[in-house]
């Protein structure tokens, strides 16, 4: 399980919206002064995502929660986004290379697998529920 501490934002009667800080691995490099992407987050800043998750217990904004999410999800994620829709790029163009002679085609069929790839990924990854486990933070 992957963890991460989140703070509730807003809530209703079934979702609680969760807004958390993005991790970074710069801080724990000893290269981050001579490093493109350390000197980039360091003139970013800081940077939250803003998450929902189904209402298991009551809470307030403003109280800490712990999220978890099993490392197969994300992996499963990763693939589905940065994969498949490559894989459906190479197969548009490549179809299109068999089927046409012209190069502006086959850059159009590839640029078109591509933006389906996106939609079909948007599609299943909307439709797939994933066992986010939330857990309240016992304030001291």
């Amino acid at each position: 399980m992957i963890e991460q501490k989140a703070k509730v934002i807003r809530s209703d009667e079934s979702t609680i919206w969760l807004q958390a800080e993005r991790q970074s691995t710069c801080d724990k490099c000893q290269v981050k002064k001579g490093c493109g992407t350390g000197l980039l987050s360091e003139h970013v800043g800081r940077r939250f995502s803003t998450i929902s998750v189904p209402k298991k217990h009551p809470v307030q904004p403003g109280q800490q929660m712990n999220v978890s999410i099993p490392e197969e999800a994300l992996l499963h994620g990763a693939y589905m986004m940065y994969l498949l829709p490559i894989l459906f790029m190479f197969a548009g163009a490549g179809f299109s290379r068999f089927m046409f002679a012209n190069e502006l085609v086959e850059i159009i069929a590839g640029l078109a697998g591509l933006m389906l790839g996106f939609y079909w990924v948007k599609k299943r990854l909307k439709n797939q529920k994933i066992a986010i486990e939330t857990q309240l933070i016992e304030e001291k």
